[in-house]
């Protein structure tokens, strides 16, 4: 049975009417239940959820906690029950809407969220003492009742969805809302009562400024944002906030859950306080065009309170806002000023200034058009006009391939597709990954299809392949059977340039660098994989000097410290000769050679979404090449030191430099070490590095495709971990008793 053929249908004793909301994880009806004549909300859970034997009995026991949660700002859970597989949970229909209907109007005043978050706070605390995290606190969950009472609503539905496991989500699914979503909660780790303190954070974030902190085109950058971005400033979107509230917001968003506020009551009490520190009005900002730092889009309409002036052109706003309307705002920034429409002074000003404003434009239209050329100031405004230009083409996405790792890097893909067409009787939706130059299909899989068209698929290669670097297209056909290349239209696609996946595996893989200039061939490991063994025994060489018990030795380590990152033979102790214990190539033999992959593979790209993507590669390049500059600095410093005493200051940081070459460094203290300037370092780069290949799936197939064959998957490639293939040096330094 599908949950998009209910209505009309009964349901126990509750009576379908009509749809009125589809969501990832429930459908919602509007029902009757007779016997007490009243409407209610029918939730109805993806079909093939009950399919699991034990989850009918999971349902039913995480229904009955849903149920024990009885607080004035819960919504009430009045039953649930099951029929054939379809799961459902039924609620009060509430007439009044949800927080979204008013934050469509714009930024909300600082009393009307100071009251609803001292509704929504003790709801949410009371919720977490019974053991129960809410998991999917967003606008669309907070409802609004006839008397202006906010109710917590969806108690627990991603809790079930989540129990479900691969059933509903996938290998590597998450449950959640991208927009509201916690780093923790987007990464797949165990989250708690603080995750739902995020997600609250994002929604007052939203109620103060009109938008959210985080503007993406993809659910995968948006979650990356939540996982990596810094938390943006509030003064960016209300230049005279309080500090006050601006620290209420960045405690709240703290990507390290032990940072933020530890329980929803705590963030009530601090927002109230810096609200009553707020000492004038809130000022707004509406922001149009592009061009944002940090890469956030903030477009929106203005809102329709705090604003004496509108613009008289109104047109209707998108279809997501039924029955609201937008001004067409000006070029530029406009500041919004809450409060000050009760006073009638304000309001007879406002409707003064608005008529005498009418008069002159009157007066202006109606001057004879010889006056008007005449006039200097309407020539330079002519001069100046520029033209509107349409706005870009804007291609519909319906999902993605993203790779990962389970025991190789990029062995994995995981597939989700949005909105899936109905399929002919017979038919089923299949994947393939192919490349679009060899022609090579790799068959893997049948989407798993929800009542809703969504589909997903885990697919893992059995010799730990990487994926990532063999594979540049994903292909999605309607056919009755799995086959080796796509024997059915395809109806969905995505790719990315091949110059891409050349450079993953040339940096992540393997790569053969024929001898020259000096030095030997470097053959069958990746650019990665040299410039880590670099960098891990500049590293220990820098410890071995710091540890050092006499100045010569001191200095022979120095002196391979520096040989080492620079891939020089220099007698820089002045002993006789000059060592490198290292591999003899130098740290930016590799990492020039990295950047220059990607330089490539970013000329190749046409899209924004991969070039924002290897700029991550690149950042943690070049902050590995700053530290390696500051070391190199540090060493030979210490090369002209006669003194150990003297020298404990600059051992100690050659060190710590060192090691943030490999580990990169928390310069944010966030306890996640980010793609940013200063932060991620040689061993990031595999992680964010994969994510470059990932495919975001469009309608229809790819032009020039060539002809497709079956991929030769028999024998698994060459991987990081196999060893140096070569004679490449040590891997750690040589105990050197000399000296010590």
């Amino acid at each position: 049975m599908s949950s998009s053929s209910l209505t009309g249908r009964t349901l126990g004793k509750y009576h379908l009417l009509e749809l009125i909301g589809k969501g990832g994880m429930a459908t919602v009806y509007k029902g009757l239940q007779p016997d007490v004549d009243r409407y209610v909300a029918i939730k109805v859970l993806p079909p093939h959820l009950g399919q699991d034997a034990t989850y009918g009995e999971r349902f039913k026991q995480e229904a009955r906690t849903i149920a024990r949660l009885q607080h004035p700002h819960i919504m009430p859970l009045y039953d649930y029950g099951t029929e054939g597989d379809i799961l459902y949970l039924v609620t009060p229909f509430i007439e009044g809407g949800s927080l979204t209907d008013r934050i469509r109007k714009g930024a909300r005043m600082l009393s009307e969220i100071d009251k609803l978050l001292g509704q929504i706070a003790p709801a949410l605390d009371y919720a977490h003492r019974q053991g129960v995290v809410h998991r999917d606190i967003k606008p669309d969950n907070i409802m609004i009742d006839g008397e202006g009472h906010a109710l917590l609503a969806d108690f627990g539905i991603a809790r079930l969805a989540e129990t479900a496991g691969s059933n509903l989500t996938g290998t590597g699914g998450l449950i959640g809302t991208p927009a509201y979503m916690s780093p923790e909660q987007a990464q797949g780790l165990p989250v708690d009562a603080r995750s739902d303190i995020y997600s609250l954070g994002v929604v007052i974030f939203e109620l103060v400024t009109g938008i959210k902190p985080y503007h993406e085109e993809t659910a995968m950058q948006l979650v990356l944002k939540h996982i990596n971005a810094p938390v943006p400033l509030l003064r960016e979107f209300a230049p005279n906030a309080s500090p006050d509230l601006e620290a209420v917001l960045q405690k709240a968003l703290l990507k390290n859950p032990g940072e933020r506020y530890q329980s929803a009551a705590e963030f009530a009490a601090a927002f109230s306080r810096a609200v009553n520190t707020q000492a004038e009005p809130l000022e707004t900002v509406i922001f149009s065009g592009s061009g944002i730092p940090g890469q956030t889009t903030r477009d929106k309409p203005p809102s329709t309170s705090g604003n004496i002036f509108t613009n008289p052109s109104v047109q209707p706003m998108p279809a997501t806002m039924p029955g609201q309307y937008m001004t067409t705002p000006p070029p530029g920034t406009m500041i919004v000023r809450q409060g000050g429409l009760n006073n009638p002074l304000v309001l007879l000003g406002g409707f003064a200034i608005i008529a005498a404003l009418v008069v002159v434009l009157v007066l202006i239209l109606t001057r004879p058009s010889s006056e008007q050329a005449a006039s200097p100031t309407q020539a330079a405004v002519v001069q100046t006009a520029r033209p509107t230009l349409p706005p870009a083409p804007v291609v519909p996405t319906f999902g993605a391939g993203f790779f990962s790792t389970l025991v190789n890097p990029g062995d994995s893909l995981n597939v989700r597709v949005e909105g899936l067409g109905q399929l002919r009787s017979g038919e089923r939706y299949f994947a393939w990954l192919a490349n679009t130059v060899s022609g090579e299909a790799l068959p893997v899989g049948q989407l798993t299809l929800d009542p809703l068209g969504n589909g997903l698929l885990a697919y893992s290669e059995p010799n730990g392949i990487f994926l990532a670097g063999r594979f540049n297209a994903l292909l999605i056909a309607a056919q009755s059977a799995s086959t080796d290349v796509p024997a059915g239209d395809i109806v969905y696609s995505a790719s990315i340039p091949a110059e891409i996946n050349l450079a993953l595996s040339n940096i992540l893989l393997s790569i053969d660098i024929p001898a020259a200039d000096g030095n030997r061939e470097f053959v069958g490991r990746s650019l990665l994989d040299g410039a880590l063994n670099e960098a891990e025994i500049a590293s220990a060489h820098a410890g071995l000097a710091a540890r050092a018990t006499t100045v010569g030795s001191m200095h022979l380590h120095n002196e391979h410290s520096i040989n080492i990152l620079t891939g020089g033979n220099e007698d820089l102790n002045r002993d006789g000769s000059g060592d490198n214990p290292g591999l003899g190539f130098g740290l930016a033999f590799f990492l020039d050679r990295i950047n220059d992959e990607l330089n490539a593979s970013a000329e190749a790209a046409n899209t924004s979404l991969v070039q924002a993507q290897v700029d991550l590669i690149r950042v943690c390049v070049n902050n590995a090449l700053n530290w390696r500059d500051e070391v190199l600095r540090l060493e030979n410093e210490l090369l002209a030191i006669q003194d150990l005493a003297l020298a404990a200051d600059n051992l100690a940081r050659s060190t710590e430099l060192a090691g943030f070459i490999i580990n990169g460094h928390d310069l944010n203290a966030n306890g996640t070490v980010d793609p940013f300037e200063g932060e991620c370092g040689l061993a990031q780069i595999e992680q964010y590095g994969i994510a470059v290949a990932n495919l975001t799936l469009v309608e229809g197939g790819l032009s020039g495709l060539p002809e497709l064959v079956p991929a030769d998957m028999s024998a698994a490639e060459p991987t990081q971990d196999a060893g140096p293939t070569q004679d490449a040096g040590p891997t750690e330094a040589p105990y050197d008793a000399g000296g010590l």
